[in-house]
């Protein structure tokens, strides 16, 4: 279920030793004109009116008994209820609804007005629908405003197979000037947050979103081709079908300088390797990224170490969060019998300096190895499985390269369900 609270920012307290002064508002004027007003709750438009009043409200949750997890400070956590928060938005979920109705009617008894919006349908802009054992998650409307912010809702636009041509993106600094039909940046960040249901899109959307200060005509083509592939797979979003065992896979992988020869030999970017990867839980997608290394590889395997460690910034406090929601509500979750984690990686070479092949170390990889080699110390304890997976099957190609038609519909498949 999710509920949400009315006129949130002004439940908290300032502080006792904070005097803000507002002028009368328009109609409403006590004592004469040139009296002012002392708050004593915050309102909509102070910096720290986010920061109150989420003490505000985690003071309350605590009261009822919930407790912060340790590595989500909006995740609350009991043996009958979770509790996720997101600014004045709140999903709640539990087993025995009857919790629902006790949780709201625990904080409209401290004086949060509290409102009751029924199921996860429409969270956050996120149509969530659930069908026997699949659970879809999309943004058909995001999608549309996309398609019609481009100007591509006329029957005289095609649609497309993928959102992105087979060749990188480049800098275009000489290329033509853009037309200026519609809002680039607008448009790039409304497919940033397209990007949670739609992981599909990310290599392409990262591209574009590099551009976003001084798009050239290229880049806007790049970003209609985006809304073309939009135009075709509206209604389209996440399957979700978790499996029965919690196993954590992620997929990582990296395209090794492929802006080298599109861009500017003389840009030490042009040499920046892509990092991609893709985490699911229960067979399910949870954790995707696209983007560009912070610095220059030397080497196909130092690209695909890269990105192995950058994902596991993500994988470790995954799996530790989950680990801590199982016990929390008292579900099985045992390293080794029904909670494994894995790690896929398609370079035979970065497989074996990430510990396939423990204390291997070459003069050629050494030069990377404080920066890149924390995670090693991890693998054992937290028993995770390194795997060898074929290119064709490995999900985080999808996040690194323009992909065929073929190749793209067949990983996104195995990542959506469609």
């Amino acid at each position: 279920a999710q509920c949400d609270i009315t006129a949130a920012f002004v439940h908290s307290d300032l502080k006792p030793n904070e005097h803000i002064y507002i002028h009368q508002p328009r109609g409403f004027v006590r004592g004469g004109s040139d009296y002012v007003l002392k708050l004593n709750k915050t309102l909509y438009g102070m910096r720290q009116s986010p920061k109150y009043f989420f003490d505000y409200l985690e003071g309350h949750l605590r009261d009822y008994g919930l407790r912060s997890s340790s590595f989500d400070p909006c995740l609350f956590l009991s043996k009958d209820l979770i509790v996720l928060c997101y600014c004045d938005d709140i999903l709640l979920y539990s087993k025995d609804e009857t919790e629902f109705d006790k949780f709201t009617s625990a904080m409209k008894s401290k004086g949060i007005r509290l409102r009751m919006e029924g199921s996860a349908e429409g969270f956050l802009g996120i149509d969530i629908k659930k069908e026997d054992n699949q659970i879809t998650l999309s943004q058909s409307g995001l999608a549309k405003r996309i398609v019609e912010a481009l100007g591509l809702d006329s029957k005289l636009s095609s649609a497309v197979d993928t959102p992105a041509e087979a060749s990188p993106l480049p800098q275009d600094k000489d290329g033509a000037l853009a037309h200026g039909n519609f809002n680039y940046a607008s448009v790039v960040g409304m497919c940033l947050y397209l990007t949670r249901s739609r992981p599909d899109l990310s290599f392409a959307v990262h591209q574009c979103a590099r551009y976003t200060f001084a798009p050239r005509r290229s880049h806007e083509v790049a970003l209609q081709r985006i809304g073309r592939y939009l135009k075709g797979t509206l209604d389209k979003g996440i399957i979700l079908s978790p499996s029965d065992s919690l196993d954590v896979d992620c997929y990582a992988d990296s395209d090794f300088a492929g802006l080298w020869g599109v861009e500017d030999s003389q840009d030490p970017h042009c040499a920046r390797s892509r990092t991609g990867y893709v985490i699911n839980v229960a067979g399910c997608p949870v954790i995707s990224a696209s983007k560009l290394q912070s610095e220059i590889a030397l080497s196909t395997m130092e690209a695909e170490y890269v990105a192995f460690s950058t994902a596991c910034k993500d994988l470790f406090p995954l799996c530790d969060k989950l680990h801590e929601i199982a016990t929390a509500v008292n579900a099985p979750c045992k390293l080794g019998s029904n909670f494994h984690i894995r790690i896929h990686e398609d370079n035979a070479a970065a497989l074996k300096l990430a510990g396939l092949e423990p204390g291997r170390m070459t003069p050629r990889s050494k030069h990377y190895a404080i920066k890149y080699h924390w995670f090693r110390s991890q693998i054992k304890p937290r028993h995770i499985q390194i795997r060898k997976v074929e290119s064709n099957n490995n999900i985080g190609d999808i996040m690194t390269k323009g992909l065929g038609k073929t190749k793209f519909t067949y990983l996104r498949r195995k990542m959506m369900g469609w």
